[in-house]
């Protein structure tokens, strides 16, 4: 056998080559077919869930055509077999697993393709909440919609509507004959109109569920009174006795208004006087920024003295004021004193300040002899030297200061006079030790 191979080995090679050909031809017919082998076989396998829809009209559909199941689009599986059962047509979808579930409330509606009436099923799978339908479940006739043609729409009209569309038709065919472009540019001008309608469209739904929220509200508002009646009727009636007591000061109340343009006028006239103060406060509050700027270093420096001054206070001033509160006591009487002899205090220290002022002022200038003038305190300097000679001799009783005095017979009879007047001044002039009149002026003398 081996023999034999070897020696038709070209040929051997030739069948499996139309072999392996045929294999793969017939594989792409079989896929234009849509062949499509069992789920048990491996990589190619395809793994349906069949379900089945009733529709009042199965036209147009025949098993084994392709025609597929969409659902928004996509195909999702093909028409298995159409059976006529009670009446309806029943269609078997052939659906994917990996597109299941498919639940209760799915609806479905048959659609031409094309022009030739090719069929498609569209699907809409329904919603969670309704549940799943189980495999070989069915969809009720009240959840499909068959393809409706252009004859039976025409079939139903009555014969003078037939007559009057016959009409319509054949004018339109005659006034639009060699009007195309006129047509659509007519068509064309409805575009700005389509877009604002298509906006009222919008606002008229945004209306609408303003409205349902509105009335949503107002609902709850209701039943909100509804279970509060008592609150309700209990404000009624405070509310009646609030105006029924509005209705006893209504003489008040007319006063009051009476009253109200006077005091609205003093309002008026204080706001104008917190105007001028607002234009007069703006510059102040400004000029005292530098001040408020400079209150923070201030602040740390009193703090500073604060803390310094802590262990001053608490060490050395408390324990002085007990022990100073005696000789404060005895201070009083004095103070009193000194109180009322200070009017006389401050006009000798006035007197004493314009002599201090006199002393120390300097004249400017010069002298005839060039030298500079001086003033008081240059010549208190000789002063104190001359007094210093003056009272160069002492005593017992201290320094004794050189003099004559001078006096006639009528100076030492006033200075008599005098002394016997004032006793302090008697006592001086006994102090000079001077001869009496009598001595010193004899009778008939001068």
């Amino acid at each position: 056998m081996i023999r034999i191979v070897r020696k038709h080995l070209r040929d051997v090679i030739a069948i499996a080559a139309v072999a392996v050909v045929g294999i793969l031809v017939g594989a792409y017919i079989l896929s234009n077919q849509r062949f499509y082998a069992p789920s048990w076989v491996p990589l190619i396998g395809s793994d349906f869930v069949d379900y089945e829809a009733e529709f009042s009209s199965a036209q147009a559909f025949t098993a084994g055509q392709g025609q597929t199941v969409m659902i928004a689009g996509v195909n999702v599986g093909e028409i298995g077999s159409v059976n006529l059962r009670d009446g309806r047509a029943r269609i078997v979808l052939k659906i994917r697993r990996k597109y299941t579930p498919i639940f209760r409330d799915a609806t479905a509606l048959s659609r031409p393709k094309t022009g030739l009436n090719d069929m498609v099923i569209e699907l809409n799978p329904g919603t969670s909440a309704a549940g799943a339908l189980p495999a070989d479940g069915v969809i009720p006739v009240s959840r499909t919609l068959a393809n409706v043609n252009p004859d039976e729409v025409l079939a139903g009209l009555d014969v003078d509507t037939q007559r009057y569309l016959q009409l319509l038709i054949g004018g339109a065919g005659e006034g639009l004959d060699g009007n195309a472009a006129n047509l659509s540019a007519t068509l064309k001008r409805f575009d700005p109109t389509a877009r604002y309608m298509a906006k009222i469209g919008e606002e008229l739904v945004q209306r609408q569920r303003n409205i349902k929220r509105a009335v949503h509200n107002f609902r709850l508002l209701t039943d909100a009174l509804g279970d509060r009646n008592t609150q309700l009727a209990d404000f009624v009636s405070s509310s009646n006795d609030v105006f029924k007591v509005f209705a006893t000061q209504q003489a008040d109340l007319r006063a009051a208004l009476r009253l109200l343009p006077s005091a609205l006028k003093s309002t008026q006239t204080a706001l104008a006087s917190s105007d001028t103060l607002t234009t007069s406060l703006g510059p102040t509050l400004e000029a005292l920024l530098p001040a408020a700027r400079g209150l923070a270093a201030a602040q740390k420096g009193l703090q500073k003295l604060a803390t310094d001054t802590t262990p001053v206070i608490q060490n050395q001033l408390r324990p002085f004021v007990p022990k100073a509160a005696p000789t404060v006591s005895a201070l009083r009487p004095a103070a009193r004193d000194l109180a009322k002899a200070t009017p006389q205090l401050t006009q000798a220290l006035t007197v004493v300040n314009k002599l201090v002022n006199g002393l120390a002022f300097n004249p400017s200038g010069k002298n005839p002899d060039g030298s500079p003038k001086e003033g008081f305190l240059f010549w208190l300097a000789w002063a104190n030297h001359a007094t210093a000679a003056m009272f160069s001799s002492q005593d017992a009783m201290g320094p004794i200061r050189r003099g004559i005095v001078f006096g006639n017979c009528t100076t030492l009879q006033t200075l008599e006079v005098v002394g016997t007047a004032n006793p302090v001044l008697g006592t001086i002039a006994s102090l000079l030790n001077a001869p009496s009149s009598e001595e010193a002026c004899p009778v008939g003398g001068g």
